[in-house]
């Protein structure tokens, strides 16, 4: 502990130039034992999901010490080489669980109590549940260190506050952490829309408007948006999307917060970045306007919402669209609020032709297009495609069914995985375990995680192209990398190990000690094996390296060393 100590009062007085932008309560401590400053908040756009938390810097460092917020108990501790990566859960008594995510190392306490578990399931990746109060923690309890773990891209500190109830993410800017920020939201651009009555964009319906700053505030070009006859169907109704930023003192530039729409006296739509499930954060890909994103890399985030939308952002259960008739002009006015309650204000009208919309169908029916509330199932005489209600965002134009085992494009997002069901490999000497499907997106090939039902193989992926049985019988080859394969006698504590996968992916990894089963690291950004020697008294050993792949086949590495 006094390296540690002295470590961070080193890293302390580094960074003293840099302002500290979050504040902790007195009711919690600090997280991370230097101060905190921000490199993301809860409700950031991310692909496919929502950051769900605080991301705290520890100057592009590992090993800074990690504090319990509060009293509580741990209540689940999980090693994965991908997500989070180390993790730790604690439950507090006030009915909130915090959460420190990408961490390098556990504490003693914890590495100690979660090695027996380890040991019976023999594997180090591991998630495990505890019961309430079998591993009791402290306020300022050192429970880890930060580090790199998972899928981080770089040393720093994921930090989440959750209900402990609905395990629902809180935003910590509203839950005990607060910010010094005297900067308003900037208002970038917006854009109109026709939508029909579920909130489902209409082809070709939209529009896009620049917003101009000026010592008056935001406005767009003559402060009017004067609709054509053909804008908005007869079906249609007429709705907003905003893109813009949330500067932050001097921690850059950040997602929105709040955003309101008013039209005339009435707020329409009204989303704010309270509160949002995990079951339900991949909707930021419905919440967003995802196709402006990946053609222009303008983020707007929609004034409106569809009707099965279910995330919690949303302050009113209505979609956020109106209905306009011909001679109205609206009073509209966008609010963007950031959480230390700074606004900014575009007003406009829009003013709608004198003419009546000519009668037509609706884009979309269940003859030409998939209905998001629709199940489908496709089959051919290689594989089945079967897709679950709410898998689609938007109609989407029905595509070929399955054709030379392709089925859709990569250019079609989706919520939810589809299962894939394909005939394996006959009249060869392989076995089943040894086959795994593969998909073709993009011109990237994709293993996927493959299982056996009734002597086919199913799979489930989130994108749609081509899909392939491949075989996989090639076991995940090891080699030393902080030393040689013919040194015998071995300096230092850290040995380092690179693995070798060429088709599927890692599924199990493990060392053995004279026998006996010991904690082993995976860094699958690097794809190495990192084995910290605990026990220094042992100066002969016979170390056993295992590792699987997603087809069971075993690579392994068998040596005695001599250790210093």
């Amino acid at each position: 502990m006094r390296n540690i100590s002295l470590f961070v009062v080193f890293l302390f007085i580094g960074s003293k130039s840099v302002a500290q932008h979050v504040t902790v309560d007195s009711k919690y401590h600090s997280p991370l034992g230097i101060p905190l400053q921000l490199s993301a908040i809860f409700g950031d756009i991310r692909p496919n999901h929502f950051h769900m938390g605080l991301d705290f810097k520890t100057n592009q460092r590992e090993g800074i010490p990690i504090h319990s917020i509060s009293d509580g108990y741990i209540s689940r501790i999980r090693i994965s080489p991908i997500g989070y990566g180390r993790v730790v859960y604690i439950d507090h008594p006030n009915g909130i669980t915090s959460v420190y995510a990408h961490c390098s190392t556990f504490s003693e306490k914890i590495t100690d109590f979660l090695e027996p578990f380890q040991v019976e399931a023999f594997s180090n990746n591991i998630d495990l549940k505890l019961r309430e109060n079998e591993l009791i923690v402290q306020k300022g309890e050192l429970i880890a260190l930060s580090g790199n773990s998972g899928s981080s891209t770089g040393p720093h500190l994921h930090f989440e506050i959750r209900d402990t109830k609905t395990e629902h993410g809180l935003n910590p800017l509203l839950h005990g952490f607060n910010i010094i920020d005297n900067s308003t939201p900037v208002i970038q651009a917006l854009k109109i829309y026709a939508v029909d009555d579920k909130g489902y964009q209409i082809p070709g319906k939209s529009m896009i408007i620049n917003v101009q700053k000026t010592k008056n505030g935001y406005s767009i070009p003559g402060n009017k948006i004067i609709l054509t006859k053909d804008f908005i169907p007869d079906y249609g109704q007429l709705a907003f999307a905003v893109s813009g930023s949330d500067p932050i003192g001097l921690a850059g530039n950040f997602g929105l917060f709040e955003n309101i729409c008013i039209i005339g006296n009435d707020t329409l739509f009204q989303s704010k970045y309270n509160r949002i499930s995990f079951d339900d954060s991949r909707y930021v890909n419905s919440h967003q306007d995802l196709d402006e994103y990946k053609k222009s890399k303008l983020r707007f985030h929609k004034l409106f919402k569809t009707a099965h939308n279910p995330l919690h952002i949303y302050q009113f259960e209505q979609i956020g669209s109106i209905k306009v008739n011909p001679k109205d002009s609206l009073n509209v006015e966008i609010i963007l609020k950031d959480v230390s309650k700074n606004s900014s204000t575009l007003r406009f009208s829009v003013v709608c032709p004198r003419e009546t919309a000519s009668k037509s169908e609706r884009f979309y029916s269940s003859k030409t297009h998939f209905i998001p509330d629709s199940s489908y199932h496709f089959k051919s005489e290689q594989m089945e495609i079967d897709i679950e209600p709410f898998t689609f965002y938007e109609p989407i134009k029905k595509i070929k069914a399955i054709e030379n085992n392709r089925f859709g494009n990569n250019e079609i997002t989706i919520q939810k995985a589809f299962k894939v069901t394909m005939q394996p490999i006959k009249n060869i000497n392989i076995e089943l375990k040894n086959q795994y499907i593969q998909v073709v997106s993009n011109g990237k090939s994709t293993p996927l995680f493959t299982k056996i039902e009734n002597q086919k193989l199913t799979a489930e992926s989130k994108v749609f192209g081509q899909f392939y049985v491949k075989i996989d019988t090639i076991a995940p080859k090891i080699f030393p990398e902080n030393f040689k394969e013919s040194d015998t006698l071995i300096h230092g504590k850290k040995l380092i190990w690179k693995v070798l996968e060429s088709q599927t992916d890692i599924f199990n990894y493990n060392i053995l000690v004279n026998g006996e089963w010991k904690q082993l690291e995976y860094d699958l950004k690097t794809n190495r094996l990192i084995y910290f020697r605990k026990d220094k008294t042992i100066k002969t050993a016979i170390i056993e390296i295992l590792v699987s792949d997603n087809c069971e086949n075993i690579g392994s590495w068998k040596k005695i060393l001599y250790f210093e």
